[in-house]
């Protein structure tokens, strides 16, 4: 009975009995998923050599799986800085200096870039960049910097800036530039009075000074005390125009007597330095203590702004010794002045005369130069991207010593030339208050003219921001080489 029950249950079940209860897989292949970008783990990092910035950045780029690094040629990255001249903005392509898949895990492609990364700025991996593990190629891939530079740091690590104008500068630096003009005819009184009362109005306008303190500058401008020390309008308007300047302290220094001597100067006037190595100016200090400061009768034109800055120079020479340190720190305080002036009303940078195209070329240096924090702007030589070439982008290489490497290297090669030697030399209360101006610090110890203090603003100082020293290098018409 049983046995006949199974025969009726397989005669009527849909199942053959030759095919088995369950349908076998397809036979596949284990295909690898292609890796894709782990967008949230990109990092960059500033790379450095000494503590000093190489003016590069590593940037490391997460995929979900591993990969190879097929053709570097394919990988483009791409920033947007300011174009000087125009204040626009342009598109610069950022080098690729090295690009490798991390040995250590092949989920990561790292790139060394030839200046420090823009943030935001893109990162193209163009198709046959990348292939992944079974070597197919990867799809173009488009991803930008979360972190990184803003437009002003990223414009300043792309220079050097190159001239656009060589009516700013001499032909001793470019070829393509002609002499300057002489400006040795002493402009009306009228003349330069109604020039001081509409430049510290613009001081007023751009808030570096408030108007109490124009009609202060100007009362001292028109002061028959004043008139007595400095006869000549220009002059006395050059020095009572470095109101709000860091220079300021030094119409004190020359008028109230806040000096070594502890008395106001004999004479500011245009004569012929007794030292015939003198190129613009020379203060002397008499066997008595007191002070006097003469400028080249050569130079009665030029533009009171311009001799404002030979008068923040000079000022801090008071005593009678004076080494290449002393100098250099002065043409420091010199150039910072003549950049400050140039904030207010640039319009004189144009001008072509002797003085004014001198202080072009050290502003244009002092530009190209910053090793500390780098890039912001310093003294020393930094990394920036026309270093092989020195700091005058195009210029004219020195018959010795090679290219220019920074504002200090330009300046001191000058003084060397004339026979200055090294050594540190006291200073005083007025290079006190330049110090503080520059560095925004307080003199916690006793200051010398010295190597460790031109190291020490190259470190830091505020004079010049990044949006200023573009907006200056805009002002002597440079451009982004």
């Amino acid at each position: 009975m049983l046995s006949r029950i199974v025969r009726n249950l397989l005669k009527t079940s849909t199942l053959s009995p030759q095919a088995p209860t369950f349908e076998q897989l397809e036979n596949r292949q284990m295909m690898a998923v292609s890796p894709v970008f782990a967008g949230t783990k990109l990092k960059g990092s500033n790379l450095s050599s000494g503590g000093v910035s190489t003016n590069s950045t590593l940037i490391t780029i997460p995929f979900t799986g591993n990969l190879q690094l097929a053709d570097k040629s394919k990988i483009r990255l791409i920033g947007y800085a300011i174009n000087p001249v125009s204040g626009g903005q342009k598109k610069v392509t950022i080098g690729v200096v090295k690009a490798e898949v991390l040995a250590a895990d092949h989920r990561y492609l790292q790139i060394t870039t030839d200046r420090l990364m823009r943030k935001g700025g893109q990162i193209i991996l163009s198709s046959g960049a990348l292939k992944d593990d079974n070597g197919d190629t990867l799809k173009d891939l488009i991803v930008k910097t979360v972190k990184g530079q803003n437009k002003e740091r990223f414009t300043l690590a792309c220079r050097g800036f190159k001239p656009t104008d060589f009516a700013k500068f001499s032909s001793d630096i470019f070829a393509s530039s002609s002499a300057p003009t002489a400006a040795s005819s002493a402009p009306a009184e009228a003349t330069v009075t109604a020039a001081l009362g509409a430049f510290l109005q613009r001081k007023v306008d751009k808030t570096f000074i408030t108007a109490t303190q124009r009609t202060a500058a100007l009362a001292r401008y028109n002061n028959a005390t004043t008139k007595s020390i400095i006869p000549d309008a220009n002059l006395r308007a050059a020095l009572v125009s470095l109101t709000g300047t860091l220079a300021e302290g030094a119409i004190a220094s020359y008028l109230d007597g806040k000096n070594l001597s502890g008395k106001a100067y004999t004479i500011i006037d245009f004569q012929d330095p007794p030292d015939p190595t003198a190129l613009v100016a020379q203060s002397i200090v008499a066997s008595n203590g007191r002070i006097r400061t003469l400028v080249k009768p050569a130079f009665r034109g030029e533009a009171f702004q311009v001799l404002s800055a030979y008068l923040a120079h000079e000022a801090l020479h008071q005593d009678t010794v004076g080494k290449l340190q002393e100098e250099t720190i002065a043409n420091v305080c010199e150039t910072l002045t003549y950049a400050q002036q140039a904030l207010t009303d640039s319009t004189f940078l144009s001008n072509g005369t002797t003085l004014v195209v001198g202080e072009n070329e050290k502003l244009y240096a002092l530009l190209e130069s910053g090793r500390a924090i780098f890039p912001y702007v310093g003294l020393l030589n930094g990394p920036i991207r026309s270093s092989a070439g020195g700091i005058f982008v195009g210029g004219k290489t020195p018959a010795t010593g090679g290219a220019y490497t920074s504002y200090i290297d330009f300046i001191e090669r000058s003084y060397r030339a004339r026979g200055a030697t090294d050594g540190e030399t006291a200073t005083n209360a007025l290079m006190s208050s330049y110090y503080t101006a520059i560095t925004g610090k307080k003199v916690v110890t006793t200051l010398k003219f010295s190597d460790s203090l031109i190291a020490d603003i190259d470190s830091f100082q505020q004079i010049v921001s990044t949006k200023q020293a573009i907006s200056l290098a805009g002002s002597l018409r440079l451009t982004l080489a």
